[in-house]
């Protein structure tokens, strides 16, 4: 109810011309020029350190809902919080 009807068309539209016909560019400004082997490379560690990264937050998220539980089950009675994830 917070966005009217006409909020959500503009919003349906906006993300429609922008897959159909790329309204954004292609943001070639900045790419470094590399062979399709480095490049190839590159690609296949930006996917590697995604799923690390994601595999590492699932961990933080399961080791807070674990505590949530049966808090102190890892001997600590607090949630992992702040930066750099002090107790």
């Amino acid at each position: 109810n917070a966005i009217p009807a006409l909020g959500w068309f503009q919003m349906v539209f906006l993300i429609g011309a922008v897959d159909y016909w790329g309204v954004l560019g292609d943001f070639d400004i900045g790419k470094p020029k590399l062979d399709p082997d480095e490049l190839e490379k590159r690609q296949v560690q930006e996917l590697q350190h995604g799923r690390l990264a994601m595999i590492a937050t699932l961990e933080l998220l399961r080791h807070d809902s674990q505590n949530l539980v049966t808090p102190g089950f890892d001997g600590l009675d607090t949630l992992i919080t702040g930066l750099p994830f002090l107790y």
